[in-house]
């Protein structure tokens, strides 16, 4: 009894284990993908008011490298979020236009921006995640509806990877402490659930070496055992009787010789 108290304890503590390590992963993995949407959303409205204003500005016959107010505008708009590394306006051919990191105005943009851009298609925001190029855009379109060129906000991938990694240590260590409490009451039930059948086998024990059906079945009476104990003493009784059967043939058979 002593051995089975400890594996069904260790079987409730794994299974209390099991279930708080999925809770705690499918949390983490949760708010990954909330963060994401809503990281993506945040940069996308901030690209849509500079596709707005610019549009705007196309609409009175101005080109897309004529905008002269434009430069200062993402400055300002990049100084209201600190979660923005820079912010690229290119052409549909990659070539940049205007930037807030002026060390980026001699080279082109990033071949993955362009294949992202031309994968989203019109009026989608595209996402590009890496840890050197990170950004979410999307396209620049004139009054007819056509394509003049894109907008890229670039955010740092290694700052959102690192708040990622703060919240997971804290979801562990909240996890942990729920599995150490729940493994706990989980074993202490465990352990008096264990008590109270092992307290019920010994008494049904002490009736059946006793010799008593009467007393059996008193000891069993609306125990965890019962029912087997009923079936037992059934049996007990049905062999008694076909013996006492047998012993009458064999007297009245031995007579008759």
């Amino acid at each position: 009894m002593e051995t089975t108290r400890r594996r069904m304890i260790l079987v409730a503590v794994l299974v209390a284990g099991f279930a708080v390590g999925m809770a705690g992963l499918l949390n983490y993995f949760k708010y990954r993908a909330v963060a994401e949407r809503i990281l993506t959303e945040r940069l996308a409205f901030t690209g849509q008011q500079i596709e707005h204003s610019i549009r705007a500005s196309l609409a009175l016959g101005l080109q897309l490298s004529e905008l002269g107010t434009l430069p200062g505008t993402l400055q300002r708009l990049r100084a209201t979020d600190d979660l923005l590394v820079g912010i690229d306006i290119f052409d549909t051919e990659g070539h940049p236009l205007y930037t807030t990191d002026q060390l980026r105005a001699a080279r082109p943009v990033p071949r993955a921006w362009i294949e992202a851009a031309q994968r989203a298609g019109a009026n989608e925001e595209w996402v590009v995640r890496d840890d050197g190029e990170a950004a979410v855009g999307m396209d620049i379109q004139n009054e007819f509806g056509l394509t003049v060129g894109h907008v890229a906000l670039r955010y740092s991938e290694a700052r959102v990877r690192d708040a990622a990694l703060s919240v997971g240590r804290q979801i562990a260590l909240t996890t942990l402490v729920v599995f150490v409490l729940a493994a706990g009451a989980a074993s202490l039930a465990m352990l008096a659930v264990m008590n109270a059948l092992a307290g019920h086998a010994r008494k049904l024990e002490d009736a059946l070496r006793s010799g008593d059906p009467a007393r059996a079945a008193a000891a069993g009476r609306g125990g965890p055992f019962a029912q087997a104990l009923r079936r037992f003493i059934e049996t007990v009784r049905s062999a008694e009787e076909q013996i006492t059967e047998l012993r009458g043939q064999l007297v009245r058979g031995g007579r008759e010789r």
